[in-house]
């Protein structure tokens, strides 16, 4: 006859345990991979969700070259929840992940974006992380990486990563008719609300068309939202207008957007005056919307930027933070992931 064997109290509780670690470690895990898309997009949503998103700008590019797909890859495995990328169209109408209007910078080719095909394009290689030239003997380092196609990019931030999708103009291709473009492969692969469609408000002049009919405006009585009014927005979740103070000041601008879906803004100063605080010390709407703060260069962060944040961060990342930035864009998301969890924020 068997005898049957039962687990006493502590075996069953030692197990229990030991099962509730692997099963922690495994969301930890998936989490820190960009499995959980879903949570990312509930903390974008929810202004009371919790943790500060982090944004690394043109991808973790310390590990690879900016806007590429491995350097996206990077952001997923440290867990950061945005991705900010840049798209532009080439001479023959693709969409491609780059910055400048110039080939220069990054690949070992020249010209400008839009007198290019896609297949010249694909046949150069890009410079390593940003194009800088390397300190140890100031050349630029060549790597076997290839300029992706934004069709690529979304292949490879599906389900894993938001995407902060920044739209380049270019001496052919004006900020209209690209925006559409990504926007109907975005649609077209599913991927339109994983996207933040940032905009730019019209608080200040441009030297481009950006809508048909428009090309910019200092005049304090042009509403800030001309040109979401005039783009394609229908059904999108993620619509993220870029304010700015100019002509029209940081309150009026919000106010364009009042009667919007829109939740969420980058929010753009070269002076910490020009964000208007209430009585809690934090920017107005703060309690209402997502805001982005953008750390990258000071004039954007009103000085509160990353090169700061390397010897005092909480001058820096820290401050933007306490007045109501809930999302910060980084060029050094690791450090700002380090940061953020030692102040209990992740």
């Amino acid at each position: 006859m068997r005898t049957k064997k039962f687990l006493t109290p502590n075996v069953l509780k030692a197990g229990l345990l030991g099962f509730a670690v692997v099963l922690l470690s495994a969301c930890s895990a998936a989490m820190a991979a960009g499995e959980n898309k879903g949570l990312y997009e509930d903390l974008l949503n929810d202004v009371d969700a919790g943790p500060i998103m982090v944004a690394a700008h043109r991808g973790c590019w310390t590990t690879a070259p900016e806007n590429t797909v491995t350097a996206i890859d990077h952001c997923v495995k440290l867990g950061v929840e945005i991705v900010e990328i840049d798209v532009q169209l080439t001479k023959d109408r693709e969409l491609i992940v780059f910055h400048d209007r110039t080939l220069d910078r990054m690949t070992n080719g020249h010209g400008p974006v839009w007198d290019a095909t896609l297949a010249e394009i694909k046949s150069l290689r890009l410079y390593e992380r940003d194009g800088s030239p390397s300190q140890i003997n100031e050349k630029k380092l060549i790597t076997n990486h290839k300029v992706a196609t934004l069709r690529e990019m979304f292949e490879a931030t599906r389900g894993r990563i938001l995407v902060n999708l920044e739209i380049k103009s270019n001496d052919v291709f004006g900020f209209e008719e690209t925006y559409q473009a990504a926007l109907d492969l975005a649609r077209d692969m599913g991927v339109e609300n994983e996207v933040l469609w940032k905009i730019p408000s019209t608080a200040r002049a441009y030297d481009v068309e950006i809508v048909d009919g428009f090309s910019g405006s200092e005049a304090p009585d042009t509403p800030a939202d001309v040109i979401y009014n005039a783009i394609d927005t229908k059904g999108l979740r993620h619509v993220t207008p870029i304010v700015w103070h100019g002509a029209r000041s940081f309150e009026q601008s919000l106010q364009d957007f009042s009667d919007t879906p829109v939740k969420s803004f980058e929010i753009i100063a070269d002076d910490p005056s020009q964000w208007p605080l209430g009585p809690d010390g934090r920017i107005i709407g703060a309690d209402k919307y997502r805001y982005l703060g953008i750390a990258v260069l000071p004039r954007w962060s009103a000085g509160y930027a990353d090169d700061i944040a390397m010897s005092d961060p909480d001058a820096s990342w820290g401050r933007l933070i306490d007045i109501g930035a809930d999302v910060i864009m980084t060029d050094r998301p690791e450090q700002l992931i380090e940061y953020l969890e030692e102040r209990g924020l992740r």
